[in-house]
């Protein structure tokens, strides 16, 4: 009996040493027989796509987003739960892969209800990060707030007085009675720092040695300087005018902007290094073939085209305008950039500024001998337009109050105490997760289609707030399962757990309790276990 139970130790032992080799895109691992092929890809530091796996937790299957191809098989299969196999070759990144991981992201987004970035967010031209600027302004962080604001507008305090707000047509609160006040309270903000003693400066790159003309000195050209400047790029500005401002200065009413506001943005400018070569028409005392001999980059913020200004030169014209490449604002000339109304499509100050800011991204490009791509494009999960009975679920966050109006009247603006106040009624509804959601990324990196599978109408958006610092959008959920596991391995007393069957499956708190009574020490745990925000802290702060 000894010998027999002795026997079986012997196997049991041989059996838990035993290891397997197998190639992972033609690189060859040995690893423990009772690992999968994740286990594996780790080891060689290969890293694949993951949603609903976590070390040290049940392996599943859901999301499929890990999926690699056994070549020996020509089958697709689940790098998280398949065991490795002696003499399996997998690879990894195929375009069979990345067209199944596509098909998973696909469908996983047609049930998304949630955005990544808010509607208002969305529709600035200038791709101004709003609700983080308006979280900031309600907590009275108005120093951060304006970092916020000049990372995309160059300048705010004066767009805040003229800008024809695309970014509020876009705002949700709307739907439940007026928008909030989004270019006043940008306006604020930026007032605030002006009036400072030290107004807010962005720090400056290592000067690069090279050297940018810009022809113009609107808001295209300010704008472009601006994070030129940044960038650690030295900046001339051209203008025909004995003043910079261009259409700021020569075309808006001073009692809709004083030219006062207009003097000390662009002073800000000017103290990061512009220099301003004021009463030279291009065409008339500059050329753009002595630009280009002059200087590493050229940028053409010049408004209105008069075709003589291009007379002998490469740079191509429509009857719109200069004609760019409309991502990245090149013109047919290497090293000249052009936008604002000089490419015929500004129209708003607005966007004549993000032109520049874009503008400044590609000629950073080329300085640094990049290809020249422009602004990258990030995916954008849109919920649609709100339905009836959703307005409720966003008020949830929101203040109840209609909008503030200033005590001396728009035209003067917003105190601290109103600012914040105004800023309170906002519906919060930009992802908690923005920058960290798998779901996210991976839809970015597969280029993943949200419309592409038709379902009959999405579900209700829901914000569940049972807890003092979780909020809960079942909208978001993927089924993963990992704050099921985590809560049960915590020993949770109640924890969470999956209810109902097929599409409708949920996870809830069991027996209908509140949220606060299923996460009681495991809510830090399975926020950051969440691949998405279904799962995310009140605070965000």
């Amino acid at each position: 009996m000894r010998d027999l139970q002795a026997g079986l130790s012997k196997r049991s032992c041989d059996s838990d040493m035993r290891s397997v080799k197998i190639k992972i895109n033609n690189k060859e691992v040995t690893v423990p027989a009772d690992s999968t092929i994740l286990d594996a890809a780790g080891k060689l530091n290969i890293g694949i796509p993951t949603l609903c796996y976590l070390n040290g937790f049940e392996r599943l299957t859901s999301c499929m987003i890990c999926v690699v191809h056994e070549i020996n098989s020509d089958r697709l299969i689940p790098s998280c739960s398949a065991d490795v196999i002696e003499g399996m070759r997998i690879e990894t990144d195929n375009e069979k892969v990345r067209e199944a991981r596509k098909d998973a992201l696909d469908l996983l987004l047609s049930e998304h209800v949630g955005d990544c970035e808010a509607p208002c967010h969305r529709a600035c031209p200038a791709h101004m990060n709003i609700p983080l600027m308006i979280r900031q302004i309600e907590e009275k962080r108005f120093e951060d707030a304006i970092i916020t604001v000049k990372k995309d507008i160059a300048l705010p305090a004066v767009l805040g007085r003229i800008c024809h707000a695309p970014c509020e047509k876009g705002c949700r609160r709307k739907s439940y009675d007026s928008p909030v006040s989004i270019c006043h309270l940008k306006r604020f903000v930026a007032d605030v720092d002006l009036a400072q003693d030290s107004p807010y400066r962005p720090e400056l790159k290592k000067r690069s040695g090279k050297k940018v003309a810009i022809v113009g000195a609107g808001p295209t050209g300010l704008s472009a300087a601006y994070y030129l400047l940044q960038n650690g790029h030295a900046c001339f500005i051209y203008d025909q005018n004995p003043q910079p401002g261009g259409m700021l200065r020569y075309g808006v009413p001073d009692e809709k902007l004083p030219k006062s506001v207009l003097d000390l943005e662009i002073g800000r400018i000017s103290e990061l290094g512009a220099e301003f070569r004021m009463g030279h028409s291009l065409g008339k005392h500059i050329g753009i073939d002595e630009l280009r001999h002059e200087y590493d980059a050229v940028v053409l913020a010049v408004g209105t085209v008069d075709p003589g200004m291009f007379e002998n030169s490469e740079v191509e014209l429509t009857n719109r305008g200069i004609k760019v490449n409309r991502k990245t604002f090149e013109t047919a000339v290497p090293g000249v950039f052009a936008g604002g109304n000089a490419v015929g499509e500004a129209r708003m100050a607005i966007r004549a500024a993000a032109h520049g800011k874009n503008i400044a991204y590609s000629a950073s490009q080329f300085l640094r001998g990049l290809t020249v791509t422009g602004p990258s494009q990030r995916f954008n999960s849109v919920m649609g337009k709100i339905r009836d009975g959703e307005a409720d679920e966003f008020m949830k966050e929101a203040g109840k109050h209609g909008q503030i109006i200033p005590e001396g009247g728009f035209e003067n603006g917003y105190t601290d105490v109103e600012a914040m106040k105004e800023s309170s009624r906002c519906f919060h509804c930009d992802c908690r997760k923005l920058d960290s959601c798998k779901l996210r990324q991976y839809s970015e990196e597969y280029s993943a289609n949200q419309h592409r599978y038709k379902l009959n109408g999405r579900r209700k958006f829901e914000r569940i707030i049972q807890h003092d610092q979780v909020i809960y959008e079942p909208g978001k959920c993927i089924k993963c399962g990992l704050c099921v596991q985590i809560t049960r391995k915590a020993g949770e007393k109640l924890g969470l757990a999956f209810v109902n069957r097929g599409f409708d499956v949920r996870v809830e708190t069991p027996f209908n309790e509140p949220l606060r009574q299923g996460l009681i020490k495991t809510a830090k745990k399975c926020i950051e276990a969440c691949p998405t925000a279904a799962l995310s802290w009140r605070d965000r702060s």
